[in-house]
């Protein structure tokens, strides 16, 4: 019974296709009543084609404008750009192990990313592909 309820399972996720509609998707990570994270990505077919920051913030340090936070600027950049031409879901799984991104390192705090990635997702496309 369990075979059969998952070959369904399987047979139906097929014939419905991609799980997000196409467009422009954005989300955001806050603590403490302040934005942390704030991402934006496009996708086709399940699969993330772009993405960037719109925020990244922590503790009065502005990542995307603050010479001082360069490296971790960088860092931060390397891991949400690591998810493009993946599937989104797996890109989001990767993300549980930055250490293994290369260049991203384990310094960065790869939660609020995935956070803010998943939050894009619950909340729905923010603009549909033309």
């Amino acid at each position: 019974m369990k075979k059969v309820l998952l070959l369904l399972t399987l047979v139906s996720g097929l014939a419905y296709g991609a799980e997000y509609r196409d467009g422009t998707y954005r989300g955001v990570y806050v603590s403490g009543q302040e934005t942390q994270v704030e991402v934006q990505f496009n996708l086709k077919n399940d699969k993330v084609t772009s993405a960037k920051y719109r925020t990244l913030y922590y503790k009065g340090k502005n990542y995307l404008k603050d010479k001082d936070m360069e490296m971790y600027k960088n860092q931060y950049e390397v891991a949400l750009k690591s998810t493009i031409n993946q599937e989104v879901e797996e890109g989001i799984e990767s993300l549980y192990h930055p250490e293994k991104i290369e260049k991203a390192g384990a310094t960065i705090r790869s939660t609020k990313v995935r956070a803010a990635i998943q939050n894009a997702l619950n909340s729905g496309v923010y603009k549909l592909a033309k």
